[in-house]
């Protein structure tokens, strides 16, 4: 079975009012344009395009992935993410207590972890995970040592050094930080004020414009900043902190819609959760690079369960028949014009920003024309 599939942007207030419609020629809404869902997520299942119903309601059940466009034009909340037993868990424990699935207060709209991988489009700028403990350890030595800065920016900084440095440090601060909210609107802008003379800070004057006196404008400090080249990615597992700034990407990720919320948002915070969830190690974070593994075809691999990525690139050159996936799988177009062919003569030509689902029953497929093609597969 092979249909082809499209959906509406949802207007979260990070979105972009351009990029998607730039890039994929997609008409413009309006209103931020910051995610577009391929799948069976209650959230925003995919609709089919001869207008019969929802792609859930035509194979009759939950696909265990999620593939988005995202576009970011501002931060998205720094935040984490259950992983599977956690998920259960709090999934069963807020129905208990009676909290509505459209509730703003509600952390788990669901009972399923969200292992996530982002490929950047454009040039794609995020936070990911904690910094090596020694250069956390040395921005607030440097902070607490400036000569620029008051004596009560020199202390806090001083005493967060000093609680990084006992056991479970990283956690001790990353509280400390977070349970300051009301107490940061002069440190953060005296933080932001620090960019003209050192770049380390550049980001968090970036931030503090947006989200005045916000934790998140200290905690993103304690965070790899990285930027992505298209064609790149990042894997997020459960429980490490991250956000996205800016730009345009494919997102692949469990079926979930389970955020646990930190900082640099509007939105519900609910810091002894997000607590329970974070993995608390620090590490420099690794890019993601594709390997091609026959002409034209790339992997990006990650240790992920539920979801197997790849990027076909085609020309004149290069046709892929007879592709064998292992499940059933979601087909986006990011440029030129594909067509898609079955084992089964069923065929749709897929252009930019069109979308088409594969079942298992014909996962032996063929891809043809000029163009880029992401494949998401179970």
């Amino acid at each position: 079975m092979l249909l082809k599939i499209t959906n509406q942007a949802r207007d979260y207030a990070w979105g972009s009012k351009t990029l998607i419609s730039d890039y994929f020629g997609i008409p413009a809404t309006g209103q931020p344009m910051a995610e577009i869902w391929f799948g069976t997520h209650d959230g925003s299942p995919a609709m089919l395009v001869d207008g019969s119903g929802t792609l859930n309601q035509k194979i009759g059940r939950q696909l265990p992935f999620l593939m988005k466009i995202l576009a970011a034009d501002s931060p998205l909340s720094i935040q984490a993410h259950p992983n599977a037993e956690q998920a259960r868990e709090g999934f069963e424990r807020e129905n208990a207590q009676g909290i509505s699935l459209t509730s703003a207060k509600r952390n788990y709209k669901d009972d399923k972890h969200k292992p996530e991988l982002i490929v950047a489009l454009t040039d794609f700028e995020a936070l990911a995970g904690f910094k090596p403990l020694a250069e956390i350890q040395q921005l607030f030595t440097d902070l607490s040592e400036h000569p620029g800065v008051s004596a009560g920016f020199r202390t806090m900084s001083a005493q967060w050094l000093a609680l990084l440095l006992e056991a479970d440090g990283l956690k001790k601060l990353f509280a400390s930080i977070s349970n300051s909210r009301s107490n940061l609107d002069g440190f953060n802008a005296e933080l932001a004020s620090l960019a003209d003379g050192e770049a380390q800070f550049a980001l968090a004057e970036r931030l503090n414009l947006l989200y005045p006196g916000d934790s998140g404008v200290v905690l993103s400090l304690l965070l790899n900043h990285i930027y992505l080249e298209p064609g790149e990615a990042l894997f997020l597992e459960a429980g490490k902190p991250h956000a996205y700034i800016q730009g345009l990407g494919i997102e692949v990720m469990a079926s979930s819609d389970n955020v646990l919320r930190g900082g640099l948002t509007q939105k519900n915070i609910d810091l002894p959760e997000l607590e329970k969830v974070l993995r608390y190690e620090s590490q420099t974070q690794s890019v993601i690079h594709p390997r091609e593994i026959s002409k034209g075809l790339f992997h990006y691999a990650s240790p992920a369960e539920d979801f197997i990525v790849y990027r076909a690139e085609l020309s004149g050159s290069v046709v892929m028949a007879d592709l064998n996936l292992p499940g059933e799988s979601i087909l986006l177009c990011t440029a030129g014009e594909v067509a898609v062919s079955n084992s089964i003569d069923e065929r749709e030509v897929l252009r930019r920003g069109e979308a088409a689902y594969i079942a298992a029953d014909s996962s032996r497929f063929t891809l043809a024309g000029s163009g880029t093609v992401f494949i998401a597969t179970a």
